[in-house]
């Protein structure tokens, strides 16, 4: 008997010990140097160089892009998907391409949708990547891989942009 009040004493100390609520991690910003160099991104280089914006998009971006917005990116590093693997390196080139201030551009790596990032009062992410571009901080167009067809980066990122 002892040792059952024992155990079931032990049991509830556990018990009270333990948090129920989830351990959300803080979304880390990288630089696009440091997205390069990360471990977790090696295989992003490659990726961004072997894409090719169509030039009436980066043309569209390069006159479209102002000083108010800016280009939010929500990413997975250890994804495999489509959208991490070939939508965010493509619409980072496509950028580059357009001559965008990467300083307009921020990279946030992510270990899942629920981790903490400075725009979860305005922005919600229900999917990894996300692209959300803002304007004067407000929400104004988010790009979701659902709808990438593998060719059309440029023009969703280009449309987006459109204030």
């Amino acid at each position: 008997m002892i040792r059952i009040l024992a155990l079931l004493s032990l049991v509830f100390i556990a018990a009270a010990c333990s948090s129920t609520e989830p351990d959300t991690a803080q979304a880390q910003q990288l630089s696009l140097q440091e997205l390069t160099e990360a471990p977790g991104y090696a295989w992003f280089p490659a990726e961004m160089q072997s894409y090719t914006p169509r030039d009436q998009y980066v043309q569209q971006i390069t006159t479209n892009f102002n000083a108010d917005q800016k280009v939010c990116v929500f990413v997975r590093p250890s994804c495999s998907c489509t959208g991490t693997q070939k939508l965010f390196p493509q619409i980072i080139k496509t950028l580059t391409a357009s001559g965008v201030d990467m300083s307009k551009v921020e990279i946030w790596s992510m270990r899942s949708e629920s981790d903490r990032h400075p725009y979860s009062s305005s922005v919600t992410i229900t999917d990894l990547p996300t692209i959300w571009v803002l304007s004067n901080g407000n929400p104004l167009h988010e790009i979701i891989e659902t709808q990438y067809n593998l060719s059309n980066a440029d023009s969703l990122i280009a449309a987006a942009l459109v204030p």
